[in-house]
């Protein structure tokens, strides 16, 4: 009984809060772009799950969100900020008021719905045990709850939701998946496709493991073809975000396959073989790598490499600071090589 009072206060909160649709900034027009200074610092990305969900689901989120955002902005104040930050669970209204509270003058947002499938896509089984008191057979309630937010120009984005039936447990209510942004960074040839995501959960979805994995070992498959299909070979790419793989064997062996091509780098890993932090944040940065779900991945492009060298851990999970979020949220900066 419990169970099923759950579900329905998550479907009537999602009804009740669900935030008005965010305004996207304009595209940038030539001028704009023509008149970027050129970047000899390279690109900081940062990736952050913020918990920005509604009630039920979280209670008093707000004044953490709202420090959230002060603390990008005091970042912004000492010329530190990330250039590029992306956030998933960004539901409410005080999650997306992080990026206008932070000064991020260009703003993309992710789906919006989850569309109905024409067919069953993980097959018949899969859709014949779908749970109504799990939120299997409801429409999405929420938005993706991605957004990317940037220093540089958006030139273009492109959604991709996960469809109705392709989900497991809770987190069929909310319309995750994948968007890419194509941002214009002073110094880069061409614009370089940030991509932001944010897979299946496991226990939270509250249906048993294999369902959740089953359908996250789709949405992989669904994000390597969105992104192939997107993205050409000779693009730049950085992509990150709660990945939520964790140490499921199943969920490993689907991401063992690189998602961009042979050259991936994880970012985290590989700024850390390089010495160039501070110890407290190498004992953060070595936690959020044992957890396994956020990540920020990069591919090299024609005509320039990404290199990852340095790493930091603004909003940490640690002791004796109160985290802002049950995630951390690390930046990666890249060297930007021609």
């Amino acid at each position: 009984m419990h169970t099923l009072r759950f579900a329905g206060w998550i479907a009537m909160a999602g009804m009740l809060m669900a935030p008005a649709p965010f305004q996207r900034t304009a595209y940038a027009d030539d001028d704009e772009l023509t008149s970027l200074p050129q970047n000899t610092d390279g690109l900081s990305v940062m990736t952050y799950n913020v918990k920005g969900l509604p009630w039920p689901a979280a209670w008093a989120r707000a004044p953490a969100l709202t420090a959230i955002g002060g603390r990008l902005a005091a970042m912004r104040d000492r010329n530190a900020q990330p250039h590029v930050v992306l956030l998933q669970e960004a539901f409410t209204d005080a999650a997306k008021a992080i990026a206008v509270q932070a000064g991020y003058r260009h703003i993309a947002v992710g789906p919006q719905q989850a569309p109905a499938a024409a067919t069953a896509p993980l097959g018949e089984r899969f859709a014949e045990a779908a749970r109504w008191d799990r939120g299997e057979l409801s429409e999405s309630l929420l938005d993706s709850g991605l957004v990317i937010l940037s220093d540089y120009p958006i030139v273009r984005s492109r959604n991709f939701a996960f469809p109705r039936g392709a989900c497991a447990g809770f987190d069929c209510l909310t319309a995750k998946g994948v968007m890419i942004a194509w941002i214009a960074v002073p110094g880069a040839p061409q614009p370089i496709a940030i991509i932001n995501t944010h897979l299946n959960s496991r226990r939270s979805t509250r249906v048993p493991s294999e369902r959740a994995d089953q359908a996250y070992v789709w949405q992989v498959d669904a994000t390597r073809r969105f992104v192939s299909e997107n993205v050409g070979p000779d693009t730049p790419v950085i992509f990150g975000g709660d990945f939520n793989a964790g140490q499921s064997p199943r969920r490993l062996s689907a991401l063992a396959r690189p998602i961009l091509d042979a050259s991936e780098q994880d970012g985290l890993s590989t700024a850390l073989t390089r010495r160039t932090i501070p110890h407290s944040a190498r004992v953060e940065a070595i936690q959020i790598l044992k957890r396994n779900k956020d990540k920020l991945l990069s591919r090299n492009g024609g005509g320039i490499s990404l290199a990852p060298r340095r790493v930091s851990v603004p909003f940490g999970i640690r002791a004796p600071a109160a985290p802002l979020s049950d995630h951390a949220g690390f930046v990666v900066e890249y060297a930007m090589v021609r």
